[in-house]
């Protein structure tokens, strides 16, 4: 993917720099602010920000170009990983993006880090943080972890992107970006890793329960299951006995005394139901036969009005109105009132009225009758009821007598099978217990024996997924070749053990002339070693399009460690020729970016930036006196270019 830096600029000063396609220089003196600028560069990349004091909280800004898109980024140098990054595109579809640095927020979709390995084509997964252990925790790969590839920091130049002797984490990184590019990391492989890890948390916590649980089970009683199993059906049929014998016990406190008073009290019981319910079926009537009777003196009484009504108000007639005294003329007929003018009603015979009243009081004689024969009724069940119910006592006492005769005649071997039940019952549920935890501890075994089978499933298909791709030998060759022609390009010192240089497949460190990299000793050749490495990298992505390493190089203090006298000056020509060569071949591609204290010792190089003890990377008028310009040591103890 096409990378390329056009302009870098440092906030609210007059400083900035401009870069061209190809091979551009930075140079000056030590305390000019070169490594500074890698370091904005850097920030402006995605990376974490590691600047000097001189710059922490100013912003840059810059135009970078990714693919066939223009982007302008503007970034505070602070290290807080929620400080946001404002993107705007330059043309096309003109988007424009607002993004905390590194750390995911509420309302954001992606962070700074997270758009830069968007932009770049890069995957984004999450990789073990001890590949030895698939159970450790999960930790993303980011831009700064591929910027290794990229960019080579100054103190680091005789080492890069192979790490340090005291930073393992970085080694870790390098060997999964170096995966991740050259097809060995691919999307099955991260799925198929993924499963091994819950696999491998998952057998190693049955494994330990299981050693712990059969070591708790190894030192009780309950070790063997065979003979927890002889156990527990000698105690179930000694429990059998135990409960029958206990039946017996219950058969003989039913003996033929107690049997007929329980019958007799039976008896008594079922009669004491049925006066009961005789007694309220009785109760219902009387209070039925009352409302009757109250009903029919009510009818008696209204008939009785009715009689005296008609003897006395029959033929009474208005001759003078009763609300305004006025006379009453003569009006209507012999049928209508005089008043009202309506036909009065037709009211039954006095002797009707007199014939019903005589019946009316007759029922209510018959009606005393029945209501005194039912209040009889009911006091003769209720003495009955009360005499069983004296009856069902001296009976239960009888009972309760001959059933306290035996039990204290039997208590003690009551109690002895009462207490030799509870004693086979609690052993009982001991081993019931036991042989639980010998089930538990079986499917553990099992489940342990299916995960064992999973894990070596899973790691076989992962070592056959390493060599899936058919991509991937030509790919390391084509490394090997790269790397080796740039060491001889360089005229880099050789060895005569065995002739060749080549990238290790198991370590991905680089091999030369059979010596591996921590076997080199010269920080001069392994400068020049580091520089090979890279630009191999390089040029094995410019030839092949799916290879998702970013076409830019960054090389701060290329000439550290490397003399600048006789040969070794020659061999510093010879690496700036190879550099500038490639970058011009690949003009339209691939972006170096150099930092020097000198000029380069070859012409054609385009200079982006001059410093100097008095023109620092933060011009004077920007930094007060411009006095602060002196060398600080990091903590490495190498010296960073001050600004």
């Amino acid at each position: 993917m096409r990378l390329r830096i056009e302009e870098l600029t440092l906030v609210n000063t007059s400083r900035t720099v401009r870069f061209e396609p190809g091979m551009n220089a930075i140079v000056g003196s030590m305390s000019g602010g070169k490594t500074a600028t890698v370091g904005c560069l850097r920030a402006l990349l995605g990376a974490e920000v590691s600047v000097v004091p001189e710059l922490r909280g100013r912003s840059v800004s810059g135009t970078v170009l990714v693919g066939e898109r223009r982007f302008r980024i503007v970034r505070q140098l602070v290290s807080t990983s929620t400080a946001k990054v404002d993107i705007a595109e330059i043309g096309g579809e003109q988007e424009v993006w607002r993004l905390p640095a590194s750390q995911l927020q509420a309302g954001y979709e992606q962070t700074f880090r997270d758009w830069w390995l968007s932009m770049l084509g890069l995957p984004r997964i999450r990789v073990p943080r001890a590949p030895t252990d698939e159970a450790s925790p999960l930790i993303p790969v980011t831009i700064s972890d591929y910027l290794m590839y990229c960019v080579l920091r100054q103190k680091e130049i005789d080492t890069s992107v192979f790490g340090t002797p005291d930073n393992t984490q970085k080694n870790i990184k390098r060997k999964y970006v170096f995966e991740i590019l050259y097809g060995l990391y691919d999307p099955e492989a991260a799925g198929l890793r993924e499963r091994l890890r819950t696999v491998t948390t998952e057998l190693n916590a049955l494994t330990a329960d299981a050693t712990t649980l059969d070591r708790i089970l190894e030192t009780t009683a309950f070790a063997s299951r065979a003979q927890l199993e002889v156990q527990r059906q000698e105690t179930e049929q000694q429990l059998l006995q135990a409960r029958q014998a206990d039946l017996v016990l219950a058969r003989e406190v039913t003996s033929p005394a107690t049997v007929s008073l329980r019958e007799e009290i039976g008896e008594v019981e079922a009669e004491l139901a049925r006066m009961s319910d005789a007694a309220a079926s009785e109760a219902v009537s009387v209070a039925r036969l009352e409302e009757l009777r109250d009903q029919l003196i009510a009818q008696s009484r209204r008939l009785t009005r009715a009689l005296v009504a008609e003897r006395l108000l029959n033929d009474f007639e208005f001759h003078t109105c009763p609300r305004c005294g006025a006379g009453v003329p003569e009006r209507g007929d012999e049928d209508t009132c005089r008043l009202c003018l309506e036909t009065p009603p037709q009211d039954p015979a006095p002797s009707t009225l007199a014939a019903e009243q005589d019946r009316v009081i007759e029922q209510v004689t018959e009606t005393e009758e029945l209501i005194k024969r039912s209040k009889r009724r009911l006091d003769e069940l209720e003495a009955a009821r009360a005499v069983q119910t004296r009856r069902r006592t001296i009976l239960g006492e009888k009972l309760d007598r001959a059933t306290a005769t035996y039990v204290t005649d039997q208590a003690d071997h009551i109690r002895a099978i009462a207490a030799e039940q509870a004693r086979l019952e609690e052993h009982l549920a001991r081993i019931g217990d036991a042989l639980a935890l010998h089930n538990r501890l079986q499917g553990q075994s099992e489940r342990i024996a299916e995960l064992e089978r999973e894990q070596e499933d899973l790691n076989d298909r992962i070592a056959a997924a390493r060599h899936t791709n058919p991509d991937l030998h030509a790919r390391l060759d084509a490394l090997d070749e790269a790397f080796e022609t740039a060491l001889r390009s360089f005229d880099a010192p050789r060895f005569d053990s065995q002739p060749g240089s080549r990238i290790n497949r198991d370590t991905y460190m680089p091999v030369v002339d059979g010596r591996s990299f921590s076997d080199l000793q010269s920080q001069g050749v392994e400068v020049l070693v580091n520089v090979a490495h890279v630009l191999a990298h390089q040029q094995v992505a410019l030839h092949d399009d799916s290879m998702p390493l970013p076409n830019l190089l960054i090389i701060d203090g290329i000439s550290s460690n490397v003399g600048h006298e006789g040969i070794d000056l020659e061999r510093l020509r010879k690496m700036y020729a190879t550099l500038l060569d490639t970058a011009t071949e690949h003009m339209d591609r691939l972006q170096i970016i150099v930092t020097d204290n000198d000029s380069p010792p070859i012409d054609g190089i385009h200079r982006a930036l001059e410093l100097s003890d008095t023109d620092r990377l933060v011009p004077t008028e920007s930094s007060g006196d411009g006095s602060q310009g002196s060398e600080e040591t990091g903590r490495d103890g190498v010296a960073n270019d001050s600004v």
